[in-house]
This record gives C-alpha cells, structure tokens and sequence, in this order.
C-alpha cells in the first residue's frame, strides 16, 4: 500500500513523493519506506507535468527506508508541528532529511458580516518535506494539512502491523518452547 502525493509545476521544479508500506530485506518486519522523483518535463497546453522519464535516472530519484522509532518522529512532528531532521548513509549516497512545519497563506472565500463572501487570506498549517542527497540533489515537497494528516495515519499503521508481527513472533515462540517441554 502507498500514498503518493505528485507536485508538478510549470518551472518543472516538482517532484512526487510515494510513502509505501515495504518489508524490511533483512527482518522481514514492516517499514516506511519513503521514494522521491524529480519532474522531468511539463505539458503547457495541459497544464501537466510528467515524472516517469526519471524513473530510471538514479540521481533523479531516491528510496529512504525509516525504522519505528524514525516513524515515531515523524508522527511527533506531524503532529507537534516540529521539526525533526535526520541523516542516513548508504552506500556512497550521504542524505540529510528534514521534515520542517511552515505557514502557507492561501486565498479564500469568506463570508463578511454583512453576509457577503470576499476574498481573504488565510494561514494553513503546511508541512515541507526535503531529502538532500549528497548536498546537491534536492527533493522536496509542501504538505497540505489533510496531506500531512494522511501520512501521519499511514505511519502509524505501519507501527501497528510491525507490533502485531512483533507480538505474534512472541507468542509463537512462547508454542514452541511450551511444546517441546512437554514433549
């Protein structure tokens, strides 16, 4: 399962984010895992940008896997409207990640006391999503309020199912153990 959430622009300086639930290689226990890809080109006369032309360009894309306690920050800062940083190594590749909470001010229609609507300016809670790698590749993303909170709620059910596995892994071996004592 995976949210993906696509920015395109018309300066082709978007990106797509894809937040997917994976097994990690080694235990077998449920992860985040995080991939990124740089827009490649944009349609004027759609108004659309396109992305899979990247796909197969390593120094435009990138996959970051984040252990449960890097999910747990996530959730705090989603959450808490913090800022959590972190560093992963892998490789050659050096990639610093920052999740960062900032104002977005938006147009709205808003209803004046006189019962008319105008147009106002609001402050939404907007979150920034960027991932540096090897300090000249750049991926990053803004996170609308709904966005974030849909992340938030994905990572954590992925908590959840890594506990579930955790728990059932216990108990199995609680069987066996049980069973070859009585034997």
């Amino acid at each position: 399962m995976s949210l993906s959430i696509y920015k395109p622009n018309s300066t082709n300086t978007g990106a797509g984010f894809s937040f997917q639930i994976g097994l990690d290689g080694k235990t077998r226990e449920t992860v985040l895992y995080i991939k990124a890809i740089l827009q490649h080109s944009w349609d004027s006369q759609k108004k659309q940008g396109y992305f899979k032309d990247n796909l197969e360009n390593p120094d435009k894309n990138i996959v970051l896997k984040f252990n449960e306690f890097e999910i747990g920050h996530i959730i705090h800062a989603l959450r808490t409207r913090s800022e959590y940083n972190t560093f992963h190594s892998f490789g050659d590749d050096k990639t610093s990640i920052r999740f960062t909470p900032w104002d977005k001010v938006i147009q709205k229609k808003q209803k004046t006391a006189s019962g008319s609507w105008e147009d106002a300016k609001v402050t939404i809670p907007a979150f920034g999503v960027n991932f540096t790698r090897n300090g000249n590749q750049v991926f990053k993303i803004g996170l609308e309020p709904g966005e974030s909170e849909s992340i938030m709620q994905l990572c954590r059910y992925i908590l959840q199912r890594l506990y579930e596995q955790r728990v059932e892994k216990q108990i199995e071996q609680i069987k066996k153990t049980q069973a070859q004592q009585n034997g």
